[in-house]
């Protein structure tokens, strides 16, 4: 299960992603994501809640990073796979 809040703020969107970020709820953070980038400004996608993260997952977090959106998180399982999606970058 999955829960995604999206906050429009006046230079930032930013996606709260709660919860496993695993198929089939990749789409849909996908689906916000792809939403957010019509607004034309900085995306942040904040993981500070996420608890386990799958290949797919994994996959769309590495694009959304090639598109310039800052990803954020506090626990040490996505801050890990943060810094190893930097590092590919």
């Amino acid at each position: 299960m999955i829960r995604i809040y999206i906050q429009d703020e006046a230079e930032t969107t930013s996606l709260v992603v709660e919860g496993k970020l695993a198929w089939p709820w990749v789409e849909e953070l996908e689906r916000c994501w792809r939403m957010a980038l019509i607004n034309e400004q900085p995306i942040e996608v904040n993981l500070a809640d996420v608890v386990f993260v799958d290949d797919k997952g994994k996959e769309l977090l590495v694009a959304m990073h090639e598109t310039g959106a800052k990803l954020v998180a506090n626990g040490l399982m996505t801050q890990a796979i943060i810094e190893e999606i930097v590092k590919r970058a």
